[in-house]
């Protein structure tokens, strides 16, 4: 077929009348979806989990397990297990990770307000990238905060409380109330005392944790798809958000006349296919329930944009003009879908939550928090062959060519200023304080002159002890599994989303 689906008269008559029922769905979801105070909302996305790991938002557990993509609004509070481990990434490229026995609140999340994170309990990593989208971004555990300037590689521990501060790179200043200000950099560390908001130690070295290892990996995964960036990602202006990487490790981008920059999966290639045919239905006491994509890429095509299908291709996504503007800014929620393959069906929101059993003596019910949906079958559709980089597509008329990355895979410089791959500012860097080129340290290597022995791992107060970290590199994280009320679960894990016009 030549040219799109959409230029026959035929379409052009459904898709008024698809247009008409899309305008319908976004003014129902804006009915029960409008936050309740009326404030635009911010979200950061959680980008990565491994093991048993909770959302939990106030006194209501959001998902159990924790999907991937769920957008985490302020207050939410991520919870790890002794065989969980979480990642956070924020807009600007900040990131915050939990080991097992942990836990983090996202205390303050505005968007002009800037970003407060707790350490409840447990052993957290933080790379503070402190730019302008995130604002100003600060740490707390116990009664002490943490700020940074600049791109900052921290540790935070509450093994041994009041805690402590390990610096890897960069610069940081801790505070403790009124009696304690302190400038920590790179390969220094600080353990707090009971005995005062004043007593402190500072050592010019930091003693390695058997977790150090896996943040780094971490880095290493994050490294290796943002060697995949096109010209497409890095012409936004919000291209410092890590989900941006996720579409170029994916999928395709294609720059079509009269449309701009159309991005679409490897497997998007048939009509069978369905953006909204892998995830879930989540509930979350602001916006009811919203989709959380099982799609490993699925955070910001269902944030913002459009899907669009276009006849001989096949689904594309496009982000809008500038880039990705959250749904969440505006205080709605709706599926996100422009042009869809005759027959095709909507998403269906689930209007009003569900209902369990009573949960209390006074018959109050609760919300199925987590809802699957799975309509994707196993052995894909006809056969169809995933798209790749190198083959023209059609699309709207016009044959165009996928975007090649800008660059090969960076290498590694054996230079001072480097932590995990990722360039530092100024003196004070991970690998000028005894870490691999790869960010890690093991135990027994010099540092500073000295040679340090591992501490044991602390127990803190979760279900059990802190693991240490397992050798080698932990596995990707594998699927969790629908909670027991829902569907079967997709086969990975996603984002949420509303069209912007």
């Amino acid at each position: 077929m030549k040219g799109s689906w959409m230029e026959s008269k035929a379409a052009k008559a459904v898709w008024a009348a698809f247009g008409v029922l899309s305008v319908s769905l976004i003014a129902a979801a804006a009915a029960y979806a409008q936050d309740a105070s009326g404030a635009p909302a911010r979200a950061v996305r959680l980008s990565n989990v491994d093991g048993h790991v909770q959302v939990v938002q106030g006194d209501q557990v959001i998902a159990d397990p924790a999907i991937v993509n769920t957008p985490l609004f302020e207050g939410t509070q991520i919870v790890t297990m002794d065989d969980g481990k979480a990642e956070i990434q924020f807009e600007d490229g900040s990131v915050a990770r939990l080991s097992p026995n942990s836990s983090l609140t996202l205390a303050v999340l505005k968007p002009d307000d800037g970003t407060e994170m707790s350490v409840d309990s447990g052993l957290a990593y933080f790379e503070l990238q402190s730019g302008a989208t995130s604002g100003r971004m600060t740490v707390k555990f116990g009664d002490a905060a943490v700020t940074a300037s600049g791109f900052t590689v921290l540790r935070v521990s509450l093994d041994n409380p009041p805690g402590e501060l390990a610096v890897f790179s960069g610069n940081a200043h801790l505070e403790r109330g009124s009696a304690l200000a302190l400038d920590v950099h790179g390969g220094e560390s600080v353990a707090l005392s009971a005995q005062g908001q004043g007593q402190y130690n500072l050592a010019e070295t930091i003693e390695p944790d058997s977790w150090d290892a896996w943040n780094s990996d971490r880095d290493q995964a994050l490294n290796a798809e943002a060697s995949s960036r096109t010209a497409a990602t890095g012409s936004f202006a919000n291209s410092s958000n890590p989900g941006w990487s996720d579409l170029d490790a994916n999928g395709n981008w294609y720059d079509v006349p009269g449309q701009g920059y159309v991005w679409s999966p490897y497997d998007a290639a048939n009509s069978g296919w369905d953006p909204y045919g892998n995830g879930y239905w989540m509930y979350t006491p602001r916006f009811g329930y919203m989709w959380v994509s099982g799609d490993s890429w699925g955070y910001l095509p269902f944030s913002c944009g459009m899907w669009n299908f276009y006849g001989g291709f096949g689904w594309g996504w496009a982000p809008g003009v500038g880039g990705c503007n959250p749904w969440w800014g505006g205080g709605i929620y709706a599926v996100n879908i422009g042009y869809a393959p005759f027959g095709y069906l909507p998403p269906h929101i689930p209007r009003r939550p569900p209902v369990h059993h009573p949960v209390t003596p006074g018959h109050r019910f609760a919300p199925i928090p987590v809802i699957a949906v799975n309509k994707r079958p196993a052995g894909g559709y006809g056969g169809v062959t995933p798209r790749n980089r190198n083959v023209s597509a059609t699309i709207a008329g016009h044959v165009v060519m996928p975007l090649k990355p800008l660059s090969p895979r960076p290498v590694y410089d054996h230079t001072p200023g480097l932590y995990g791959g990722r360039t530092v500012a100024g003196a004070n860097g991970g690998a000028a304080h005894g870490y691999a080129p790869n960010g890690t340290r093991a135990p027994g290597m010099p540092v500073n002159g000295n040679v340090v022995t591992p501490r044991p791992v602390t127990p803190v107060r979760m279900p059990g002890p802190r693991p240490m970290a397992p050798a080698p590199a932990p596995r990707s994280a594998p699927p969790p599994a629908a909670h027991a009320a829902s569907a079967p679960a997709p086969a990975s894990h996603g984002g949420g989303g509303s069209p912007h016009h």
